[in-house]
C-alpha cells in the first residue's frame, strides 16, 4: 500500500529554514497524529509552517513521520538564482556580498570540503576549503572540460589541521570575496605564458590541485618525467595524487602509441581547455 506524502518547501532566513507544509487529504485524527509527532520532535508549528527549534533534526522528523505511515518529500525548488538567505551571514558580510558587482553565487555547501561555485566578471569560479587551506580557482567550468586559468590558495587557522573543512558560511563568503579582490586588483601576469615564472606557476597549480597533470603537460609541452624533475628543482611539493596521475598518463601514452601504428586510427589530441 502506497504511503500518503507530506510535501515540504523550504524558506530561508539568514541560514535558518522554515518548512511550508502541504498535507495530503487525511482525516482529522491523522492530522492530529502528525501534529503530535512534529511537536514531539521539537518543531514549532505556525499554521502550515514548521520551524526547527533547539536541537530538532529533520532526519529524526522523517523517521517519526514514517513510523505513523507517512512519507516526507521536498518539493523541487524552482529554477532560479541561488537563494542567499540559505546562508548564515553577519549583516556586514551579507551587505558586501549583495553589493559585489558582476558576481553570482550558484552553490555553497558541504563540509570537508566546503565547496562553492559561481561566476564573476564572466568567469566560472570554484572554491574549496579542506584541511588547513582554502583555494579559489577562476576560468574553468563546472564539468571539468576547461581548466582554471588563475588560482589563489591561503592557509586557514587550523590547530588540528582540519578546521578549514568546517568553516562557516560567513568565513567562506569572506574568503571568496577576498580572492575576487585579488583577481581584480593584483598583478596576474605570472599566469601568462610570456612571464618568466609561468612554468613555476603552472607546476604550483598542479601541486595545489588547481590543474591536472594532463593540463601541465599540455601547457608546458614537457613529459611527465620532466614535470617531476622540475618540481624537485623548484622545491615544489608533489600532489598526493601524483602517482595515480603518472600511472594514468603512462597508460594513455602507451595506448596512443599503439593507436598511432594502427591503420585508420589516430590518438585523440585534447587541447589545454578540453581536459
Amino acid at each position: 500500500m502506497d504511503r500518503s506524502v507530506i510535501y515540504l518547501r523550504t524558506e530561508w532566513d539568514n541560514g535558518s529554514p522554515t518548512y511550508v507544509v502541504t498535507l495530503p487529504d487525511i482525516s482529522d485524527e491523522q492530522r492530529r497524529g502528525i501534529e503530535g509527532v512534529v511537536d514531539e520532535e521539537g518543531f514549532v508549528r505556525n499554521g502550515v509552517c514548521w520551524r526547527p527549534a533547539g536541537d530538532a533534526k529533520l532526519y529524526r522528523l522523517f523517521e517519526a513521520v514514517r513510523s505513523i505511515g507517512f512519507d516526507l518529500n521536498f518539493q523541487s525548488d524552482p529554477d532560479g538564482p541561488f537563494n542567499l538567505h540559505r546562508l548564515h551571514l553577519r549583516p556586514e558580510t551579507r551587505s558586501r556580498l549583495e553589493q559585489t558587482e558582476s558576481f553570482r553565487l550558484d552553490e555553497l555547501a558541504g563540509f570537508c570540503p566546503v565547496q562553492a561555485e559561481g561566476e564573476f566578471d564572466g568567469l566560472y569560479f570554484y572554491f574549496r576549503a579542506r584541511g588547513a587551506h582554502w583555494r579559489f580557482e577562476a576560468g574553468g567550468d563546472a564539468i571539468g572540460n576547461k581548466c582554471a586559468v588563475w588560482w589563489y590558495e591561503e592557509a586557514w587557522p587550523s590547530p588540528t589541521g582540519f578546521e578549514a573543512g568546517y568553516m562557516s558560511d560567513d568565513d567562506a563568503i569572506q574568503c571568496i570575496l577576498k580572492a575576487i579582490d585579488f583577481h581584480r586588483f593584483t598583478d596576474r601576469s605570472r599566469f601568462e605564458k610570456s612571464h618568466p615564472d609561468y612554468e613555476r606557476t603552472t607546476l604550483e597549480g598542479w601541486s595545489l590541485g588547481a590543474l591536472s597533470l594532463a593540463n601541465v603537460l599540455e601547457r608546458l609541452s614537457v613529459t611527465a618525467e620532466e614535470v617531476i624533475t622540475r618540481l624537485d628543482v623548484y622545491g615544489i611539493e608533489r600532489p598526493y595524487f601524483a602517482d595515480l596521475e603518472l600511472k594514468a598518463i603512462a597508460t594513455k601514452t602507451g595506448a596512443d602509441q599503439v593507436a598511432a601504428n594502427m591503420p585508420g586510427v589516430s590518438p585523440d589530441h585534447t587541447g589545454e581547455d578540453d581536459w
